[in-house]
């Protein structure tokens, strides 16, 4: 026995009707984006931090409209239950256009505004598409457009998703210290330009992994708060035109109250409309951050790499088999998998200063892809810096055996000790670590006085 077919409805816009299964949420223009734009398979659903950050702005507005006699109570209040329940991270199903797209993110728009109407409609007690009592333009979307809200969603997103990147490299940076802290004095071999330089410790090394992270960090919150002026209010173009006179500050500052964020309005409405300079900022403060983190993971890479035929000099946790015909060889997966991210951060990272000059006259149409890129970095170099820790930093050992046989090879170590005890006893004691005899001894032998 078949089962019945779901009951459909049809919906009409400007270019005609369109039937819809009944049960969807969402409406005939997310319908004609769908069909439009199946690129990447990626949908706006996956990009949670900007789905959350737009029912926030759409709950805010509801609020404002309200508070300026432009929408009902009962609009505004099965609005705000909406946005909650997206917040919550209900109705994703219903989010299904793809992040890549044209119209400057109208489609993400168009499709959260009948998912919103939809959804209220439903807990209202009318069907799905009886537009008459709740709609996703005249009243979902009243007082905005796509150019205010989705400029200012993703901003919001980027500020509330920047304090976790910060904590994952402060992680890292207190993995690398610790690291550092159990090292203790066991000297190595520096190498400049990949050749043989002076000696230096082993907690040296890892301490400096530590401060550039850290520096690191302490340029997100910065670059975060740069992204705090909103153009939201200055709808299509920035001159307020179809808006309230005074919606732009009652809506920015119901949002102050929903996020808790220092958020404010732009002093020139008409260039943030179209200006895309802090985007570009933070994005290349991200790209920053992959830098170090790819110079990190390509150090251990070769710090590690052997452990007979290459330096040795640290041995990093075995996570996973390495080969299927090398029994016992572990790769280095994890530092591997980070170069990788940073690959991929600075690739959007060019993509997002493409798309931003790309933008004409009064509005970018390629904001989607900014979205897309600065999210995805984020959300990636913070899973990378987590794992980066918890799975490769945390476990590594050192091998003193191989630290003491790459220094003593001779050159390297009589040229660092030759300011402390003279150039001829710098050599003699070079030689003597190189038959096996203790640096620490020989200094002390050599230096009277000396603890």
């Amino acid at each position: 026995m078949t089962s019945p077919p779901s009951w459909t409805r049809t919906e009409t816009d400007e270019l005609g009707s369109r039937r819809l299964p009944g049960e969807a949420l969402y409406g005939i223009n997310t319908l004609r984006a769908a069909e439009n734009f199946p690129v990447s398979g990626l949908r706006i659903g996956a990009l949670m931090p900007l789905v959350r950050a737009m029912a926030q702005v759409k709950k805010a507005a509801a609020t404002a409209n309200h508070r300026l006699g432009k929408l009902s109570a009962r609009k505004a209040e099965v609005i705000g239950r909406v946005c909650d329940e997206l917040l919550a991270g209900q109705h994703g199903a219903h989010l299904v256009v793809d992040v890549f797209q044209g119209g400057g993110g109208t489609s993400s728009h168009m499709n959260l505004n009948e998912v919103i109407a939809n959804r209220g409609l439903e807990l209202m007690g009318h069907a799905c598409g009886q537009y008459q009592h709740l709609h996703p333009i005249r009243d979902v979307n009243r007082s905005q457009s796509t150019t205010d809200v989705h400029s200012t969603a993703l901003r919001i997103a980027l500020m509330q998703a920047a304090p976790g990147l910060e904590r994952a490299l402060l992680a890292l940076a207190d993995a690398f210290a610790d690291r550092a802290g159990e090292f203790g004095g066991i000297l190595k071999l520096a190498r400049t330009h990949l050749q043989d330089a002076v000696p230096m410790t082993l907690a040296e090394e890892f301490g400096a992994f530590a401060t550039a992270l850290r520096a690191d960090a302490a340029r997100i919150w910065p670059a975060s708060q740069g992204l705090a002026r909103l153009n939201l209010g200055g709808t299509m173009v920035g001159t307020g035109l179809a808006a309230q006179p005074d919606f732009s500050d009652a809506v920015i500052g119901e949002l102050q109250r929903l996020t808790e964020l220092p958020l404010r309005r732009a002093g020139d409405l008409v260039s943030a409309a179209w200006n895309p300079a802090e985007l570009v900022q933070f994005s290349g403060m991200l790209r920053g951050i992959s830098v170090t983190l790819a110079k990190i993971a390509n150090d251990l890479r070769l710090l590690s790499s052997g452990p007979r035929g290459g330096f040795g000099e640290i041995a990093l946790p075995s996570v996973q088999a390495g080969s299927p015909l090398i029994a016992g060889k572990a790769n280095p997966v994890i530092p591997e998998m980070v170069n990788q991210v940073a690959f991929y951060v600075a690739g959007a990272d060019v993509s997002v200063g493409m798309a931003a000059e790309a933008g004409q006259l009064q509005r970018n149409a390629f904001e989607p892809l900014i979205a897309h890129c600065l999210l995805t970095s984020l959300g990636m170099l913070e899973n990378a810096a987590l794992i980066f820790a918890s799975r490769c930093v945390q476990g590594i050992r050192p091998v003193p055996a191989a630290c003491a046989a790459n220094l003593g090879s001779g050159k390297a170590l009589a040229a660092g000790l030759a300011p402390l005890v003279g150039t001829d006893a710098a050599h003699e004691i070079a030689e003597a670590v190189r038959q096996g005899h203790d640096l620490v001894s020989l200094l002390r032998d050599r230096t009277p006085g000396a603890r």
